[in-house]
């Protein structure tokens, strides 16, 4: 449950990816989404502590990083 004081959730794991142009998402409302396929050297980045930065639809970035004790 996400109550009003816990920090938005901005990171699912889903089964596929999913029409935002205008929908309901598990986000809430979105416009626009992007599909990105990660390889197995942007993996071998991540485990060696590098940050992946991705161009979304040339407006925004976004930086992956693996999490704590993976």
């Amino acid at each position: 449950m996400n109550h009003s004081h816990d920090k938005p959730i901005n990171v699912l794991i889903v089964d596929q990816p999913f029409d935002a142009d205008g929908n309901e998402t598990p986000f809430g409302r979105r416009w626009g989404g992007e599909r990105f396929t990660l390889t197995p050297e942007h993996l071998a980045a991540l485990q060696a502590g590098k940050t992946i930065a991705v161009d979304v639809m040339s407006e925004y970035a976004v930086f992956l990083k693996l999490g704590e004790g993976v």
